[in-house]
């Protein structure tokens, strides 16, 4: 009785697996088109000696000319590029949480893209991860912009009172 069950589930076996069809895989061409059908609109930071974006704003204009086949090298580049700008490259005045925190929303939507498989480049999900990329850099670019000029009117026109250090001899005993 058992030697006639597994006969049975061989016979079943052997030819569920014959039905099955062999899939040629063919290489998927991607045509060499630009990315972009319409130039996406990035807010530029203004140059100062302490700008250390200078760079990653031009890599990140050059989104516009690239075509598909060298889109993974500048997204690679760029990624690059926005990893070496660590908090501390930050302007001293521009180290705060809602600048550091909007900086990193940038790279996380650049890591996205960054790291996608070149044959998924037609894919609507990539295209609206890179216009994500381009958002999230104009949202960061507007409020390092806002901040910068708010820093910098707010030194102008406080007064620069001298506030000597306080002296352990100084301090009351409570």
């Amino acid at each position: 009785m058992k030697r006639i069950f597994l006969l049975f589930f061989v016979l079943i076996t052997s030819c569920s697996q014959s039905g099955q069809k062999t899939i040629n895989a063919e290489p998927i061409v991607i045509k060499n088109r630009d990315f972009f059908d319409n130039k996406p609109q990035l807010t530029p930071i203004p140059h100062g000696e302490e700008n250390p974006f200078t760079s990653l704003f031009a890599q990140l204009e050059e989104l516009s000319n690239v075509d598909i086949n060298t889109l993974q090298q500048l997204l690679e580049s760029i990624g690059d590029e926005a990893d070496r700008i660590s908090e501390k490259k930050f302007p001293d005045q521009l180290r705060i949480p809602q600048l550091l925190s909007r900086y990193k929303v940038f790279q996380t939507r650049l890591g996205i893209v960054r790291y996608t498989n070149p044959l998924q480049y037609a894919d609507s999900t990539f295209v609206k991860a890179m216009d994500d990329v381009v958002i999230s850099w104009n949202i960061f670019a507007n409020h390092f912009i806002r901040f910068s000029t708010t820093t910098c009117q707010a030194q102008v026109l406080a007064p620069q009172i001298y506030k000597p250090p306080i002296l352990y001899k100084d301090r009351k005993r409570l």
